[in-house]
């Protein structure tokens, strides 16, 4: 259980957060939980709309998935058992549903959000797609300046590859090596400055530590 003064200390940071996303072009809110999130998520997403859902722990770990399906939303996504052709398909249409649901690797304080991506399929939709793009991040990917977002965004990289199976450089050594071999996760780093213009960005930060 999170103490009272890390709960207090979490909704002034993110709330923090919240406004110098405003500033930057972006929808935003702050909730206390993962199931707050879950809440806002089924409010946000009409039941008509379809959802791409690309690779993202957190969402699928407060349970957006399963229950935007239950509920009857077309939803895209390409985790599972796959053939390549099958896969590369699932990311075409994850990017091209009415509802692009993500999260991130790391957001600065300053409204900064960062992601980094070895097939590109997840920060291409995040730049360019058709409607909503609706991120959810943990309190636990707030950085204190860019540099340090794009270390954390590295970082997240070893847990990531060993979910997936994947030796890379960084699982062996512990930490980012910025490696440039054919099992590199990093090869496309995306920065979002400001809301893209075009895109409509709704992003919900949530108190606790979700995803890596």
């Amino acid at each position: 259980m999170i103490h009272e003064n890390v709960v207090k200390a979490n909704e002034i940071i993110g709330n923090d957060a919240v406004k110098a996303l405003k500033r930057r072009g972006f929808e935003a809110e702050y909730v206390p939980t993962g199931a707050d999130a879950l809440r806002r998520i089924l409010e946000i997403i009409p039941v008509s709309a379809s959802v791409g859902i690309p690779g993202t722990v957190t969402v699928r770990d407060i349970g957006a998935l399963d229950a935007l399906k239950e509920r009857g939303n077309i939803v895209y996504q390409h985790w599972g058992k796959m053939t390549p052709a099958e896969t590369r398909e699932a990311r075409f249409k994850e990017n091209e549903a009415d509802v692009f649901l993500t999260s991130a690797n790391a957001l600065t304080r300053d409204g900064q959000i960062i992601n980094i991506d070895g097939t590109g399929n997840r920060v291409a939709g995040m730049a360019w797609g058709n409607g909503l793009v609706l991120f959810v991040i943990g309190i636990n990917k707030l950085s204190f300046s860019l540099e340090d977002g794009i270390k954390r965004a590295q970082a997240a990289t070893i847990p990531n590859a060993i979910r997936q199976n994947v030796e890379t450089a960084c699982v062996k050594a512990g930490h980012c090596v910025h490696c440039l071999n054919e099992d590199s996760m990093c090869r496309a780093i995306l920065i979002l400055n400001q809301a893209v213009k075009g895109r409509k960005y709704h992003v919900i930060i949530v108190g606790e530590d979700l995803g890596y």
